[in-house]
């Protein structure tokens, strides 16, 4: 069985001490969440399904094991986040495409300039009904002699 490439580079980096079948069980059950049938990828000997489940269920107590199916799962899921580097590199490709309509087009290079902060916010404050803000200032503030 074929394994994604990601998988392999998680592979790579074997940190916790678990057995080359049992790393080959963490990275199975890491892609497809079944323990069962991660443990039959694995290469155990399985006689049955009942078997392989008990064995598999046993095989998730080991300290070692989950820590190395935690370790794989966190990094499987950073890798399903966008950074900001590929966000703008995804936005990068919209704007230059000439196969995006234009309206496309403009709002990737406005959400680029937001993202660079180009955009400067104004925000205007006013008082009741409109008016100026009344501000009120304290003579000797915070030394006890207030007026």
């Amino acid at each position: 069985m074929l394994l994604p490439q990601r998988l392999f580079d998680l592979h790579e980096s074997v940190v916790i001490a678990v057995t080359e079948r049992q790393e080959k069980f963490c990275i199975e059950f890491a892609r497809c969440g079944n323990a069962t049938e991660a443990y039959k990828a694995a290469g155990y000997d399985v006689r049955s399904d009942n078997t392989a489940r008990a064995n598999a269920s046993r095989m998730l107590t080991n300290a070692n094991v989950q820590a190395r199916i935690a370790e794989l799962c966190a990094k499987l899921e950073d890798e399903k986040i966008m950074d900001a580097k590929e966000r703008r590199q995804v936005l990068t490709e919209i704007a230059r495409s000439k196969m995006e309509e234009p309206q496309d087009r403009i709002r990737a290079i406005d959400t680029m300039n937001k993202m660079d902060g180009l955009y400067i916010n104004k925000t205007q404050l006013s008082g009741a009904d409109g008016g100026a803000i009344q501000v009120i200032t304290w003579e000797g503030a915070g030394d006890g002699n207030d007026k």
